[in-house]
């Protein structure tokens, strides 16, 4: 995977990681790399295949995660038979089944709460994205990048 920035210190947390920084601080590349890790997880975890490839972009408030290779084999026989809208119509509403575990994730890893949530497969490309507004920080400022 990428984002292999080196991470801070972590601590367990009943199975779930937790890096060690004040809500607010500024979201620097281990903590991408350790959002690109969680959501890689938990597709692996609910769709029984994570990513390949993925890397994390922060703007200001906004969290991209960027996915390669996000099909299972299935999925791939779909899009084979020309089949991609039924791909995407349930990893839809399969994304929607998982919000709060994805929400959490990013909140926990970014001492931030989520104010939205949004998720998109390009069941031909095989590349999919999960987008995160964050709220702003306590002193209305957005987060240092």
């Amino acid at each position: 995977m990428e984002d292999a920035a080196s991470p801070p210190a972590r601590a367990q947390d009943g199975g779930s990681q937790t890096l060690s920084r004040p809500p607010g601080q500024g979201i620097d590349g281990a903590v991408r790399s350790a959002i690109s890790q969680a959501i890689v997880r938990i597709h692996a975890e609910h769709y029984g295949k994570g990513a390949t490839q993925a890397k994390t972009y922060v703007w200001d408030t906004v969290v991209v995660t960027v996915m390669r290779d996000v099909l299972t084999v299935a999925e791939r026989t779909l899009v084979d038979v020309d089949r991609a809208d039924t791909v995407r119509d349930v990893r839809t509403a399969f994304q929607f089944s998982l919000e709060r575990k994805f929400r959490e994730a990013v909140e926990r890893l970014t001492g931030r709460r989520v104010h939205s949530f949004m998720s998109q497969v390009d069941p031909v490309r095989g590349l999919g994205v999960e987008v995160f507004l964050l709220e702003p920080c306590d002193d209305g400022s957005p987060p240092a990048a």
